[in-house]
């Protein structure tokens, strides 16, 4: 194995869940906080899907060719001179999905079977919906890779090619075993959001889909930093420290404290460092042996070091914290086929790390009131609201809250272009940003688009 790996950090992403009801989630069945919340209310904002006549949007529930083929038609916005002629006796005029499956047949991007049926009820499975989504946005994937784009997808397989720009994109996940699963029908949710990361990555001029954008945020109580952690990852208290786990189900792993082959662990521990060492001074008492390669930088604004040991697959990380403590994630991923994602992740949460204020603090001596005390959330929200209306600062100032929500965009805006609405849970305000300026132009104490 290599003695030295490239490091490649995620900034903070915020959570665009462009939900437009500041009141509640669109459906019943998709929660907050969960997997494809974030897909289907970007969705649902953007008019590609409705859900069901009972309100309810099953994203557990396997998705057919009708229902894949509207999605994906309203979604490009796909267009055709002219409509196929009607030649399957089972999809004809009238039928809801009778439009988004002529036009998809119109384009190429789906044929019938050979007993002259189209079986719009039949599942679809994952590799043809990769295929059916980059056809559909006229996404060109490229010729058939060199290599097995995943261990179960062989080069020579017809959808490899969809695989591998699906997989360098980071518009799919393998599941836990590291395979992608290519011929199991793929779940309602699951298409959604393969849609959602593609549109996403277009509409923000991105290389790839940031795979922290909706993932839930931890904020420790009284250890000042907030970190985001994947989906499926477990987050347990450990008597002061925050353990991050990866479970291994395909191996029945029942316990973070071992390794398993497709498992990750984190430790995050704070050493409140009161001896006020610099980073590089604390570090220089931490022995790692000459096969460790370690790198040195600045990260999210605060000094960072990292340290990778490729005999075990471990991955230190240390963060010199504003306050002088010292923030350490000690990290360790299993030698399983679902490495490479294991890492990607990992990345990830070490990029999603913050500085999270939270105690109170002395008013400075200066003051006219010198016994009286102010919050620091107080002073981080006066230095924000001194940013209103000072263009090309909107993007900076976001990237200070760790929790800012897109809750609503106003396309047609004031002017100059669309006006996003971001909602910060921890702070309580929600801020009036003017896009194509880059100019926040209010805020407001309470989760509201009305200002």
């Amino acid at each position: 194995m290599p003695k030295k790996i490239a490091l490649f950090f995620t900034t903070l992403v915020f959570t665009f869940s462009m939900a437009f009801s500041a009141l509640a989630q669109t459906f019943p069945d998709v929660a907050e906080g969960t997997k494809y919340y974030g897909a289907v209310e970007y969705l649902k904002a953007k008019g590609v899907i409705s859900g069901y006549p009972d309100g309810t949007f099953k994203p557990d529930q396997p998705i057919n060719r009708a229902e894949a083929l509207k999605i994906a038609m309203t979604a490009s916005a796909a267009q055709t001179d002219a409509l196929a002629p009607t030649q399957f006796p089972d999809v004809q005029p009238g039928q809801w999905f009778y439009d988004p499956v002529q036009k998809a047949i119109s384009l190429g991007i789906v044929e019938g079977y050979d007993d002259g049926t189209f079986k719009p009820a039949n599942n679809i499975n994952v590799a043809e919906s990769l295929k059916i989504v980059f056809l559909s946005f006229r996404v060109e994937v490229g010729a058939a890779p060199e290599g097995d784009p995943y261990p179960d997808v062989d080069q020579t397989a017809w959808y490899s090619a969809y695989a591998k720009y699906a997989k360098d994109h980071q518009f799919v996940d393998p599941e836990g075993d590291g395979l992608l699963h290519g011929g199991k029908d793929i779940t309602r949710g699951q298409f959604a959001d393969i849609i959602y990361r593609l549109m996403y990555t277009e509409e923000k001029g991105l290389d790839k889909f940031p795979l922290s954008t909706n993932w839930p945020t931890f904020v420790h109580p009284t250890d000042h930093y907030s970190v985001k952690y994947p989906f499926g990852w477990q987050q347990v208290d450990a008597g002061g420290q925050t353990i991050l786990w990866k479970e291994d189900t395909e191996h029945n792993q029942l316990s973070w404290a071992r390794l398993f082959p497709n498992s990750a662990t984190m430790v995050i521990a704070v050493d409140k460092n009161e001896n006020g060492l610099s980073l590089d001074s604390y570090f220089g008492l931490i022995e790692y042996d000459s096969s460790a390669s370690i790198q040195s930088q600045e990260l999210n604004g605060y000094p960072f070091k990292s340290v990778y040991v490729a005999d075990t697959s471990t991955f230190d990380y240390y963060f010199g914290l504003p306050n002088g403590s010292i923030l350490v994630l000690y990290s360790q991923v299993g030698e399983g086929l679902n490495k490479p994602q294991l890492i990607e992740e990992i990345r990830n949460v070490v990029g999603s790390v913050r500085y999270s204020e939270g105690s109170k603090v002395p008013v400075s001596s200066s003051s006219q009131n010198p016994t009286s005390t102010v919050s620091d959330e107080e002073k981080f929200l006066a230095d924000v609201r001194a940013q209103i209306l000072v263009e090309g600062q909107a993007e900076a100032t976001l990237s200070l809250f760790n929790d800012a929500v897109l809750i609503e965009t106003d396309s047609i805006g004031i002017g100059t272009g669309p006006v996003d609405y971001y909602y910060s849970e921890a702070y309580n305000v929600t801020l009036k940003v003017e896009r194509e300026s880059n100019t926040i132009l209010a805020i407001t104490e309470q989760k509201s688009t009305a200002f």
